[in-house]
């Protein structure tokens, strides 16, 4: 494994939605109300669609904040932040390459099985660079989650990389991680837009 892939190496809120006096929308209001309700349900329309292409692209982790795997990719990101000061992210590659292989040495540290410890370390050899691994790894990212004291760790890798997922989201599950499957929860943005709506009688809310 090259230097780059071996250094050590963040969002949720519940704002409350005021309550609407109910009206109805007709020919006689001005255009840009109309606009602004269609705009508010295309806008849940289309974040409804991202959620269920997330759960089908994206493999999802919840892992408690002391995890080892949580450190290391907190100190990944304040590192790359450091770095892209001096140098463009053309140069030094995506912040979700850095995070991935901070990821990869991370898992070394954790209990493996002799088979898993083979894949573990044939992968870490194909990454020669940023550049190279570019085309596999789409997204490797850690954020805050819902539960207090908690993080999401969030990947998304080609098809040619489906094996090491499985083998990430195992191996972490087996570790104090929670593997989370189906479509996420909307967030707090959609129901407040959705309680808005409801009370203007322009939308169900199911």
């Amino acid at each position: 494994m090259k230097f780059w892939a071996i250094a050590p190496s963040n969002t949720g809120g519940r704002p409350s939605a005021q309550k609407r006096p109910k009206r109805e929308t007709t020919g006689a209001d001005p255009p840009f109300a109309t606009l602004l309700v269609h705009t508010a349900k295309q806008t849940l329309f289309n974040a409804a669609h991202v959620r269920e292409h997330d759960a089908v692209l994206q493999h999802v982790i919840i892992l408690p904040a002391t995890h080892p795997v949580c450190v290391s990719l907190q100190q990944c990101g304040r590192q790359f932040a450091i770095k892209v000061k001096d140098q463009p992210t053309a140069d030094i590659g995506s912040p979700h390459l850095h995070k991935w292989a901070a990821l990869i040495a991370s898992l070394g540290t954790l209990s493996l099985t002799e088979p898993q410890k083979v894949q573990l370390t044939e992968h870490a050899q194909t990454m020669d660079s940023p550049k190279k691994l570019a085309q596999s790894v789409f997204v490797c990212k850690l954020s805050k989650a819902w539960i207090k004291d908690t993080f999401k760790l969030t990947i998304s890798l080609a098809t040619n990389m489906e094996a090491i997922a499985e083998l990430v989201c195992t191996v972490l599950t087996a570790n104090g991680g929670v593997h989370k499957f189906g479509i996420p929860p909307r967030s707090s943005q959609e129901r407040a837009i959705a309680k808005i709506l409801v009370d203007m009688g322009e939308f169900s809310n199911p």
